[in-house]
């Protein structure tokens, strides 16, 4: 049996993050990268000793003997990246979200089923490490049923050069060019995660509009999930405050969670049983609930600090552990600790929030 997989990234902007991840993550070895500018592959490939180097993904998939390709190209060639990938004989894990065009969502599902080959979406944020704890100790039951979650994702893109003609293209028309909420994952995929449940109705209400953008400010969405359980989500790009995009909370009969809304804010949690009636406790007064793979981290040297986890800054942290339980699930033939149909659902509630906008 495989003790390793062989990972190419394809998309080293955001890849970048994944090639170094990978170098921490006990069950991965980065093999091979690839990318439209050359030049930025040779560099990533020579800093990291990755021998592999391609200036495409054809390229890669042509040539290369990876078992699975991390696709971290613009959003709007997910879909086809992915079904490339798949039906040359690759795994694939595909950074968010699945694709932009409701059309591509029985596509990629079917490439899966017809390739027989794995698929996980690489949601990264449900490994922050603080959620992570939350996690664990919503499967300990701490929380109870959870019946309620919300979550914040809030971005002033007015403070980047040139707003909004200087944006890339691929972003301009992903994040802009829509009503709703079309970048979703981030703050739903945690939430509909912990909870099990998947997404049935999406309703969705706009206010604001500054650009000639088709996106308006903010927007606010209520789902409900299969079981009748409520998930709120908030999603701003234009919004003249500072930025938070780590902001979760969740409600259950036995108690809850509530992240930072900003640097003076702190995780907490009130757990009926553990707690006084008006108690919050730090979340990190329960960090025994990080499992025993987080060690990957403090063996490399990593360290976390837990007043400095403000809600922005750690989104990133749990990267390798989502690397190596994707490599893991490969080599013991176990279910995507994120599914194929979970992760369709999550996009699928991204695309119709623009019709009901």
């Amino acid at each position: 049996m495989l003790d390793k997989i062989k990972l190419g990234v394809v998309g080293l902007h955001r890849g970048l993050a994944h090639v170094k991840a990978g170098k921490i993550a006990p069950h991965v070895e980065i093999s091979a990268v690839a990318d439209l500018d050359r030049e930025l592959a040779l560099t990533v490939g020579k800093e990291n000793d990755i021998s592999e180097v391609y200036g495409s993904l054809d390229e890669l998939l042509a040539v290369s003997d990876c078992d699975a390709v991390i696709i971290a190209t613009p959003i709007p060639d997910h879909a086809n990246h992915v079904v490339a990938s798949l039906e040359s004989g690759k795994h694939v894990l595909s950074e968010v979200t699945s694709c932009t065009e409701r059309d591509d969502l029985p596509r990629i599902a079917d490439a899966v089923r017809k390739t027989g080959k794995r698929y996980m979406l690489a949601e990264n944020y449900v490994y922050i490490r603080s959620w992570t704890i939350v996690r664990n100790m919503a499967k300990a039951g701490l929380f109870g049923d959870i019946y309620y979650a919300e979550s914040d994702y809030l971005m002033d893109f007015q403070l980047r050069p040139n707003f909004p003609d200087g944006l890339q293209p691929w972003r301009k028309e992903a994040y802009f060019g829509r009503h709703g909420h079309p970048y979703i994952t981030h703050t739903l995929g945690p939430l509909a995660h912990i909870m099990g449940e998947r997404i049935k109705t999406v309703t969705c209400m706009e206010a604001g509009h500054q650009y000639n953008l088709t996106s308006p400010n903010t927007c606010v969405l209520m789902l409900q999930t299969e079981n009748g359980n409520m998930i709120r989500l908030r999603n701003s790009f234009v919004s003249s405050r500072p930025d938070i995009y780590t902001y979760y909370s969740i409600q259950g009969t036995n108690g809850c969670y509530q992240g930072p809304q900003g640097p003076t804010d702190f995780h907490k949690v009130h757990i009926k049983g553990l707690c006084k009636s008006n108690e919050w406790r730090n979340l990190f007064d329960f960090s025994g609930f990080l499992p025993t793979e987080w060690r990957m981290y403090t063996k490399s040297g990593i360290v976390f600090h837990d007043a400095f986890d403000d809600g922005v800054s750690m989104y990133d942290s749990g990267c390798a552990l989502m690397l190596d339980e994707f490599a893991t699930a490969l080599i013991y033939g176990t279910d995507m600790p994120i599914s194929l149909e979970d992760a369709l659902n999550w996009t699928a509630a991204g695309l119709l929030s623009h019709d009901s906008a």
